[in-house]
Parts: C-alpha cells; structure tokens; sequence
C-alpha cells in the first residue's frame, strides 16, 4: 500500500511538469485539437464531465450523453443520446467548438463523421481502466485543454489524499472479502464484471477481491460462474437493482442465493456511475470499504 501511495505522489509530480505550457493536446487516438480557450463544450461520458466541472469549466459544456448527471447542473443541460451511440447530428447541432470522449464511448466512425463536420474531437483513454492513475492522466490532459492547471493540480492532490487515508484503513483491516458486481438491465438479463473494467478498480480501491477476477471484461451471469465465484458481497448499480424489483429480486437471480453474499442478503446498491472511473471514485471507495468489511446483518 505504501508503495502505491508514493507511486502516486510520484506521479502527480511528475504531471507537474508535463501540464507546465498549454497549447495543443493529442489524444489517445493520436489526433492533435488545438482549441486556445474552449467555449463551447460538448463531453461524452459521464466521469470526463466531471472532471470538466470539477476543473471549474461546467460553463462551457452545452451537450452531455444521458448518463452525465453530476454534478446536478448537468440536469439542465442538453443530452446527445447514449454514452455508447452518441447522436452525431446531435452533436452538430449544439455549434460546439470542441467534442471531448473516452475511447470506450466515441467510435473512430463517429469521431470522423463529427471531424468531417469541421468539429475537433478530442479521444482520452479508456475511464474505465487504469484505476486511478488513469484516472489523474485524464485530469492532466483536460486540466491542459482548459489551461486550468492550477486546478488540475488540487483535483489530483485531493484525490491522492483520499486514496492514501483509505489505504491506512486497508492495511488494518483483517480480511479481503469477495466482491462481485452484477450489472443487470432485468432479471432474465444480468453481466458480471471481471478484470480491466472500472468496477475491478473500485474493489480493489475498496480493500477488497474481485470475485469475478477469473474473467475479464464482462460475462454473462450463470449459476456456475456464480457458484465458482462464491462472493462474500455482490454489488449492483441503483438502478439495477430497482431493475431486479430489490434485494429480494437479486437473491432470484441464477446462483446468487446460495452463495455466501446471498445467503447473508449482502447486497449492495452503488452509485449509477462507478463504471466509468471519475473523481468521486476514492467517495465511492471509501462507502464500499465500510460496507464490505461491517458484519453479515442477520
């Protein structure tokens, strides 16, 4: 843990440096944008939104994609569709002079169709990857875009305070229990998630296992990856588990009751938005670590 925590503060100094001139940014997709002061903003995804308002740049965003709903201004701004299949018409039609997206969410289709629009689009790496040193490269490169260093600078320095006080807890905590995360749009219809995904990093991050950790990406729910999984605590967007009618609904899906975390109803509901790694991440951790390592309630 301590050697994670100094390869942090290593790495936010060496950002230091790197963000020291603005000017023209590449991105993952290494196509350059070169936008002096952007004014009109349109972001696809929800984690890069905030970032842009934690950057004290939520003025300039005139177009999100539906799953960007923090912080509560964002409810007031226009929407361009799916995080996954963006309205490119939509887009245009906002007049924005700067698109920004993760590589997971803007497809290189739509990327030239907007750039053939005239429109610069700027692609940042996976926000679903890379835990939180993905997440400070992505502050970096926006914190740049934005020619807001300085507030780069204090998102990431806070953000690697909370990691390290969480990481002091971790360190005294006397078991790493299993977590899995269920992603389920109905009860026939339900995803594990497995390594290289933003809900791996978040139990990590929490002090815990990833029950699904024999897979990566995501996977199909069966009762035999269940059962192979045997989790201790299984955690479900809010909205997945209202999907599933509750708790009660969950314990239905295939394999869940009979193991450890079905057997105790540790079911837990996290945030809408853990997926994707933002800036409330280490908030988010910081929740799952006191769920998963309080007492089974019986």
């Amino acid at each position: 843990m301590r050697n994670c925590f100094l390869a942090l503060l290593l790495m936010g100094s060496a950002a230091v440096s790197s963000v020291a001139q603005a000017g023209p940014v590449k991105g993952i997709d290494g196509r350059t944008v070169d936008v002096p002061t952007p004014k009109r903003v349109v972001v696809l995804n929800s984690s890069l939104v905030e970032i842009v308002f934690g950057l004290g740049q939520g003025q300039t965003v005139v177009g999100t994609d539906v799953t960007a709903t923090y912080p509560p201004e964002t409810a007031n701004i226009a929407k361009v569709g799916h995080p996954y299949q963006p309205s490119v018409e939509g887009i245009i039609s906002l007049s924005p002079d700067l698109v920004i997206g993760a590589e997971e969410n803007l497809t290189s289709t739509s990327a030239e169709q907007l750039r053939g629009a005239k429109l610069p689009v700027l692609i940042l790496e996976n926000s679903s990857k890379e835990g939180i040193s993905g997440l400070l490269r992505r502050i970096e490169v926006l914190a740049r875009v934005f020619n807001a260093e300085e507030a780069g600078q204090r998102m990431k320095q806070d953000i690697t305070r909370q990691v390290a006080e969480l990481e002091k807890k971790i360190a005294l905590a006397k078991k790493k229990p299993r977590v899995l995360f269920l992603y389920a749009h109905s009860p026939g219809e339900a995803f594990v998630y497995g390594k290289e995904t933003g809900t791996h990093a978040l139990i990590e991050l929490a002090g815990g296992q990833n029950a699904a950790d024999f897979t990566t990406g995501t996977k199909a729910l069966t009762a035999e990856g269940m059962v192979q999984a045997s989790p201790d605590a299984i955690i479900m967007l809010h909205r997945g588990l209202e999907a599933v009618s509750g708790v009660h609904g969950a314990l239905n899906l295939p394999g869940v009751a009979v193991t450890p975390a079905g057997k105790n109803k540790k079911i837990l509901a996290v945030d809408n938005s853990v997926r994707w790694i933002g800036p409330r991440f280490p908030a988010f951790a910081e929740k799952l670590f006191s769920e998963i390592h309080a007492a089974p309630s019986r």
